[in-house]
């Protein structure tokens, strides 16, 4: 009879070939993805990153329009012809005054740095007709780091005239 109630029982226990195999899987599959995931980790930190450094540029170059559209007689398209007084004055600065928007952004270790060119036409040469010569070719490059601890820049320039 205990034959009989052991042969109608269901099994409720996994065999040490069953374990083994299990643990044989799991050593094989875990370790690859793993490594996968991690990968997505970096690239989705890149992204971040880029996506942050854009921002930054992007808040730069306002600050900078803002400025060539501003009445104040310190400012204007004029106050680009001397670039070292407009970016480096001490407290009076581009940079100064950039310095509390852009905090966010260098305490996550990026940084950025203006260039601006000198008068050009709207093609972004100088032209012959010193008349057509209206514009001034704004850079900011932006350096980040990516997941992996390289340096990666990002470059965005932009047009102004006081027209």
């Amino acid at each position: 009879m205990n034959y009989a109630i052991r042969q109608g029982m269901s099994r409720s226990a996994f065999t040490l070939i069953e374990v083994v195999t299990m643990v044989i899987v799991l050593a094989i599959a875990v370790p690859p993805t793993l490594e996968i995931l991690m990968s997505n980790t970096a690239s989705r930190a890149n992204v971040i990153n880029t996506g942050r450094a854009t921002m930054l540029a992007s808040n730069v170059l306002e600050g900078i329009m803002a400025d060539v559209s501003s009445s104040d007689e310190s400012l204007g398209f004029e106050a680009l012809a001397d670039a070292s007084v407009y970016l480096d004055t001490p407290t009076t600065g581009f940079y100064s005054r950039m310095s509390t928007a852009t905090q966010s952004f260098t305490s996550r270790g990026m940084t950025y740095s203006v260039q601006i060119g000198e008068l050009v036409a709207a093609d972004g040469m100088v032209s012959g007709d010193v008349g057509d010569n209206v514009f001034r070719t704004v850079t900011v490059t932006v350096s980040y780091p990516s997941a992996d601890g390289a340096a990666y820049t990002l470059p965005v320039s932009l047009m102004v005239s006081s027209l």
